[in-house]
C-alpha cells in the first residue's frame, strides 16, 4: 500500500495551519514538543487547541519561546537544525524547503540566497514549522504528499519592507507553474512558510486520489473571516502500490507530446532513458499534424511521483516545446514473476489473475535466449510451449 498525504487548501495555507493540520491527523504533541527541544531554543513549548471554524473542529497551534534573534542567514539555520540530531530524510526535507524558500525571498529582493536573512525566513516560528511538519510526516510514515489548488486572498500586506501585495513577492515565486484560486478576501491566505512546504514536499493534484481514506485532519490559524472558514483539511489515503502487484486500481500519470521533427534514432534512444529512469511504459503512435506532417506521439505512462522527472528528461531529449500531463486511474490485475521452464530451459514466467481468470505468459527475452540456442524461430518456440 502507498499512504498518500493531500492537503486541501481551503482558505490558504501557513505552516502553522499545516502542522496543525498534522497534529489533528494523529502526530502526538508530546512527540513534536520532544523533538522540537532537541533544537535548544530557550523556553520552547508548543500546544495544540481545539477550536471551530465554519462549524468544524479544528487544531490551532500555539507556540512559545524566549528571547531569541529572528534574523538568521539559512547556513546558521541549518546548523540550528543539525544539532537536533533528526534523522537524515528529516534534515534533508528541512533543507530543501528552506532553500527553496530563500531562493524565492531572494529572487523577490534582488540579492543572492545567501543574503536573505530577513523576518520572513529567520524566524522562530517558521523554523519550529518547517521543522515540526517534517517530523510529522515522518511520523505519519507518507509516501507521497499532494496539494489541491494552491488558494489566496487580495490587497495587501504590511511587512518588515513595507506595504506588500498579496500574494507576496515571494509566494508569487513559489507558485509559478501551478494552479491558483484567489478569494474574496482582502487579506493574505497562503503564506511564503506554508507555500514553500507545500511545493517542495508535494506536487499538485488538483482532486483527492482515489483510495481508503485513513484519517482526517484540520488545522487553522488565527484569522477569523465572516464568510469563509479559514483551515485546511489533511488527508491520509492508502492506494494500491503497482510495485506489489496486487489487482485493483493505482492512480498514474499519464505524459504525452506530439512531435514531427525527430528521427527514429532519436525516438528509440528517448523511450530507452524513460524507462530507465523510472517509467511504467512508454509507446509512440503515428499520426498526422498541422501541415499533413508525419509525426509521432510518445506517451509515458509513469508514477505520479516521478512524473517532473521524466517530463524534464522528455523536453530536454526531444527538444519538444511542451509536455501534456493529467492523473488517471487505472485498473490492474495482480501479477507475479515464477520460474518455469521451456524445452529443458528455466524461464521467468508472469502469472496474472483477475477476478477469478488466471493467465500466464513467458518473458519475451528468455524466449529469444532459447531460440537463438535451437536455432529455431522464435514463434515456433512459443508454439512448442
Amino acid at each position: 500500500m502507498a499512504k498518500i498525504l493531500y492537503f486541501d487548501c481551503l482558505s490558504g495555507a501557513s505552516g502553522d495551519m499545516l502542522l496543525a493540520a498534522l497534529v489533528d491527523c494523529g502526530v502526538p504533541g508530546n512527540y513534536l514538543n520532544n523533538k522540537l527541544r532537541r533544537l535548544g531554543i530557550p523556553g520552547l513549548s508548543i500546544a495544540a487547541f481545539r477550536e471551530k471554524r465554519g462549524g468544524i473542529v479544528c487544531t490551532r497551534m500555539k507556540m512559545q519561546w524566549g528571547t531569541q534573534s529572528t534574523y538568521r542567514h539559512v547556513p546558521e539555520i541549518l546548523a540550528l537544525i543539525k544539532k537536533g540530531r533528526f534523522s537524515k530524510k528529516v534534515y534533508s526535507k528541512c533543507g530543501a524547503v528552506f532553500d527553496r524558500l530563500a531562493g524565492a525571498e531572494a529572487k523577490a529582493h534582488g540579492i543572492p540566497k545567501s543574503k536573505v536573512h530577513f523576518h520572513e525566513i529567520g524566524a522562530v516560528d517558521t523554523i519550529l514549522d518547517v521543522v515540526g511538519v517534517c517530523l510529522a510526516i515522518d511520523y505519519l510514515k507518507v509516501d507521497e504528499v499532494r496539494f489541491s489548488t494552491l488558494t489566496e486572498g487580495h490587497g495587501t500586506i504590511r511587512t518588515g519592507h513595507g506595504a506588500m501585495p498579496v500574494p507576496a513577492p515571494a509566494t508569487a515565486n513559489l507558485m509559478k507553474g501551478l494552479h491558483v484560486t484567489r478569494l474574496d478576501i482582502p487579506t493574505e491566505l497562503l503564506t511564503p512558510t506554508g507555500c514553500a512546504l507545500l511545493t517542495t514536499l508535494g506536487t499538485q493534484l488538483l482532486t483527492c486520489p482515489a483510495g481508503v481514506v485513513k484519517k482526517t485532519g484540520h488545522g487553522c490559524g488565527t484569522k477569523k473571516f465572516d464568510n469563509h472558514p479559514n483551515f485546511l483539511r489533511a488527508m491520509l489515503v492508502e492506494t494500491e502500490d503497482p510495485s506489489q502487484g496486487k489487482a485493483g486500481s493505482n492512480l498514474v500519470a499519464v505524459l504525452e507530446t506530439d512531435m514531427d521533427h525527430i528521427s527514429g534514432e532519436i525516438m528509440g534512444n528517448a523511450g530507452a532513458l524513460l524507462m530507465e529512469s523510472g517509467a511504467l511504459d512508454v509507446s509512440w503512435t503515428p499520426l498526422f499534424m498541422k501541415k499533413g506532417r508525419p509525426g509521432y506521439r510518445l506517451t509515458v505512462i509513469a508514477k505520479p511521483k516521478t512524473a517532473s522527472a521524466l517530463i524534464d528528461l522528455i523536453i530536454i531529449h526531444t527538444r519538444t516545446l511542451g509536455v501534456r500531463m493529467r492523473t488517471v486511474q487505472r485498473v490492474i490485475a495482480q501479477r507475479e514473476i515464477r520460474e518455469g521452464k521451456i524445452s529443458g530451459y528455466r524461464v521467468s514466467e508472469k502469472w496474472c489473475s483477475y477476478k477469478g481468470h488466471a493467465f500466464s505468459k513467458i518473458e519475451n527475452d528468455d524466449l529469444v535466449k532459447i531460440a537463438k540456442k535451437k536455432k529455431i524461430p522464435v514463434i515456433e518456440l512459443m508454439e512448442r510451449s
